[in-house]
């Protein structure tokens, strides 16, 4: 993917480009808005990040909850237990935790840790919920 940088400003709430510049009409456009060093994203935003993840890499009933600022390898990140939910049910866990950058928003997981707690969600599901049958 090849990226090209426009710069603007905002003024009442809309992207005001200089008007000799013209996006590629379809594009997709990514709106970056640079923070002050120190500026952190607050725990509300960081929960919706962390439950979009969440629904694209585990599964849509899971969400996060529990959230604690930690420091992290020297950065500090919104911490969520993440729990398993079902329709009539009080969510069940943790099952593991998610981690969100407080100053980018960017979930920070591996990809072993994804497996991780997938399996474990699975086992825990299977103990909970066929219980009930």
């Amino acid at each position: 993917m090849i990226v090209e940088t426009y710069v603007g400003i905002v003024q009442d709430g809309q992207i005001c480009l200089p008007e000799m510049e013209l996006l590629p009409e379809g594009s997709r456009v990514y709106v970056v808005v640079p923070k002050e060093p120190g500026d952190l994203i607050d725990a509300t935003l960081a929960r919706r990040k962390a439950n979009r993840w969440l629904l694209e890499y585990v599964g849509n009933l899971t969400m996060a909850d529990d959230v604690q600022l930690v420091q992290y390898h020297q950065r500090a990140v919104w911490q969520f237990g993440i729990f398993l939910t079902r329709r009539g049910h009080q969510p069940i866990g943790p099952i593991g935790n998610v981690a969100v950058d407080a100053e980018t928003g960017l979930v920070l997981v591996s990809q072993e840790k994804i497996e991780e707690i997938i399996s474990r969600g699975e086992a825990v599901a299977r103990a909970a919920f066929s219980a009930e049958s």
